[in-house]
């Protein structure tokens, strides 16, 4: 979806925490003009090896931890990409990031998120417990702060200590009050997910929004 609208880009458009290039590339294929974030600038580097010759000249390089190190222009882009990155942000950070978004964007500029969600096989016992927070309209229900502490998976020590797990229903509250429209926003299971992280098919979710007006 990101790549589709960024075809049709007259304004750069950002992929946040771009690593190595997943999205990066493709999207410079189509013509646009990309700016690839990442916190790590040893990632940016091979993103630009690994980019084809003829699409670097549209290649913008901006290294530093979002949303804290990322500055641009009001109105400057047409598209954000954020794909497993969110879920690493405090709530204000989250709320921080939200507002940053919605400025940055052109009247009719998109997002495209991919987060992770509390229904994964590693947070399977604090399902309950989120849920219970999520009835009680907590603001963040899903953040953790010693997931190492509280989970003995498997798999826990490639995840970091606090995380932010997101549900559909804060992730686009949070991108509404700062004037987005939400076009869809779902769970589901990706296909290149270890087996051993999958719990019942609502593993990660996908939101798309747009600025329809100035805000």
């Amino acid at each position: 979806m990101f790549v589709d609208f960024c075809a049709s880009a007259t304004l750069p458009v950002l992929d946040i925490g771009a690593a190595y290039g997943v999205a990066t590339i493709p999207a410079l294929a189509t013509g646009a003009t990309v700016i690839a974030n990442d916190a790590e600038m040893g990632h940016l580097r091979i993103l630009k090896d690994n980019a084809p010759p003829q699409d670097r000249r549209r290649l913008i390089l901006m290294g530093g931890k979002f949303p804290r190190h990322v500055h641009l222009a009001e109105e400057s882009l047409a598209a954000v990409h954020a794909s497993n990155v969110l879920h690493f942000l405090t709530g204000p950070q989250l709320a921080n990031a939200a507002a940053s978004i919605a400025h940055w964007l052109c009247v009719g500029g998109k997002l495209f998120i991919q987060a992770s969600t509390p229904w994964q096989k590693p947070f399977e016992s604090f399902v309950p417990e989120f849920e219970k927070r999520l009835a009680e309209q907590a603001e963040w229900p899903g953040w953790i702060e010693d997931a190492h502490q509280r989970f003995d998976h498997p798999k826990i020590s490639q995840i970091p200590n606090a995380i932010h797990l997101l549900d559909p229903e804060t992730l686009s509250k949070t991108f509404t009050t700062e004037g987005l429209e939400i076009e869809r926003c779902w769970l589901y299971s990706r296909r290149d997910l270890a087996k051993g992280m999958k719990l019942d098919g609502r593993e990660s979710l996908g939101l798309v929004a747009i600025k329809r007006a100035s805000l």
